[in-house]
């Protein structure tokens, strides 16, 4: 009882660890393309280099975390205890990442919806919608862009990420200890 204890204290500190980097990571990532104006000026390509950028991170991120956990723990790690420590600091990072972000956005920057609902409605417009169309869909997005919403929305998409990489990763890096030691 005493080991599993000790194992749970040990995952959680990693966890913390790990999800914080990469929430941190993620936010000053983000920032930067907000702070550059690269989001405006080339939102397609910032999408596939920010899709690649958050994809190799967190693989290189979960990675590290499971292996330092197996580190600590003479050399084995499960792969539940894989799974629940990818899920956990998958879960931390989006604490973080979201937490940054809201900060941001109130305090910091309160333009960048803005920027962000305008550059939008632009792209609407020469997509050929119509007058009610745009409406319609700036009423739906300026909900879905409320700082609130966006911490949410960043918690749960990293959690469930994070668990799908999980079950990848956690396969590669688990090393069951053996039945009969």
């Amino acid at each position: 009882m005493e080991n599993s204890a000790e194992s749970t204290a040990s995952s959680s500190i990693i966890a913390l660890k790990y999800g914080f980097i990469y929430g941190l990571l993620s936010f000053l990532f983000s920032t930067l393309v907000n702070v550059m104006g690269w989001a405006e000026d080339f939102q397609e390509s910032i999408g596939w280099i920010s899709g690649i950028w958050s994809l190799v991170l967190s693989v290189t991120i979960l990675l590290l975390c499971l292996r330092e956990y197996r580190e600590q723990n003479e050399g084995y790690i499960s792969y539940g205890q894989g799974l629940g420590l990818a899920t956990l600091s998958g879960a931390i990072s989006g604490l973080v990442a979201g937490a940054f972000n809201y900060i941001y956005i109130q305090f910091i920057d309160n333009t960048a919806m803005q920027r962000q609902l305008d550059l939008a409605r632009e792209r609407m417009e020469d997509q050929g919608l119509s007058a009610s169309q745009i409406q319609s869909a700036e009423e739906i997005t300026s909900l879905v862009m409320n700082p609130g919403v966006q911490f949410v929305i960043v918690v749960i998409t990293s959690v469930i990420f994070n668990f799908l990489f999980g079950l990848i990763i956690a396969a590669v890096v688990k090393r069951e200890k053996p039945i009969f030691e």
